[in-house]
């Protein structure tokens, strides 16, 4: 089989199967303290828009040494923050986010773990993205997710009860520029989503590692016009949704191997609306592709670093341990 060949039917396995890719009052209590930070579990916060869900904050040690407001992070799967022995982007990103800051690469933020459930792929999903699809991936994909899409709803939990309690909450700069969203898979689709719908309130989003396929690899096929109708939805999707640049900063990557190979296909649809708004690698944009220039692997650490020093750049007036 010819290299090209190779190509295209990986092609059409990845849009096939990344396709399915969905295919008031509270009070915090501390779980646990370091030097290095401490988690504060909030019970569920009751939502019009969405179902309740529990949320795990983490403090960056700076917090209880300064009076300012701290940058926020909102972290999709939040859940598996709490086990460090995960091997997950989540279990890692606060001690990546407190190395980074030892090192001035990134300012000291407060990060929000917001826990999933059950209708996690239809939260995720984007709502906006569904009408141009084909219509039977369309009918594939919310099959996949076990109903539509409740993308919208979760967003507005995100926008309208979830964030202003966490700004009366914590010391927070609640400005969009300081106000990022993070996810991998699914949950990266999701980030830039919310970016999309609400810029006025989030101003940053990390999209790290592919979308988990919801059927093996290979074993969906689409047709041709299948596969550039998909191609062509998600590019008029991320159209209307991508802000202009000049407030936000955005983080995605994609690899060659294993399940971010499901995640090139949709960001890649990205990038001519990204650079098309003015959106500039190394100012604004950071897009992480693996082989690595010099034909190494990008390794999740290297990503979660890449994306945190991206959207926590320091500022002239960085808080410092000790300073007030």
């Amino acid at each position: 089989m010819s290299s090209s060949r190779s190509l295209k039917l990986s092609r059409r396995s990845l849009i096939a199967a990344g396709a399915a890719f969905a295919v008031g009052g509270v009070f915090p209590v501390a779980r646990a303290a370091s030097t290095s930070g401490r988690l504060i579990e909030l019970p569920a916060i009751a939502s019009a828009h969405a179902a309740p869900r529990r949320i795990t904050a983490w403090l960056p040690a700076e917090y209880d040494r300064v009076s300012w407001g701290f940058p926020v992070i909102y972290l999709h799967d939040g859940q598996l923050m709490a086990d460090p022995k995960g091997g997950t982007i989540q279990a890692a990103i606060a001690g990546t986010l407190t190395d980074l800051v030892e090192r001035r690469t990134a300012e000291p933020a407060i990060i929000v773990g917001i826990w999933s459930g059950a209708d996690r792929l239809r939260e995720f999903c984007p709502a906006a993205f569904m009408p141009a699809l084909p219509a039977t991936t369309r009918t594939s994909v919310e099959d996949a997710c076990r109903g539509p899409a409740l993308s919208e709803g979760y967003v507005r939990y995100l926008a309208e009860e979830l964030k202003p309690a966490i700004d009366r909450l914590f010391r927070t700069r609640p400005a969009p520029a300081d106000t990022s969203v993070l996810g991998t898979g699914m949950g990266g689709m999701a980030a830039l989503y919310a970016v999309g719908r609400r810029p006025d309130l989030f101003g940053n989003a990390a999209w790290i590692a592919g979308a988990r396929p919801l059927v093996p690899y290979g074993e969906a096929a689409l047709s041709d016009e299948e596969v550039t109708g998909v191609e062509r939805a998600f590019e008029y999707a991320f159209d209307r949704i991508i802000p202009e640049a000049g407030r936000h900063r955005f983080y995605l990557d994609y690899g060659d191997c294993g399940t971010d190979l499901f995640a090139y296909p949709f960001q890649a649809a990205a990038d001519p609306v990204l650079y098309d708004r003015g959106y500039r690698r190394g100012r604004d944009l950071l897009r992480e592709g693996a082989p690595h220039p010099d034909f190494r692997r990008v390794s999740d650490d290297e990503k979660l670093r890449a994306a945190l020093s991206l959207l926590l750049r320091p500022s002239g007036c960085s808080p410092r341990p000790g300073q007030d």
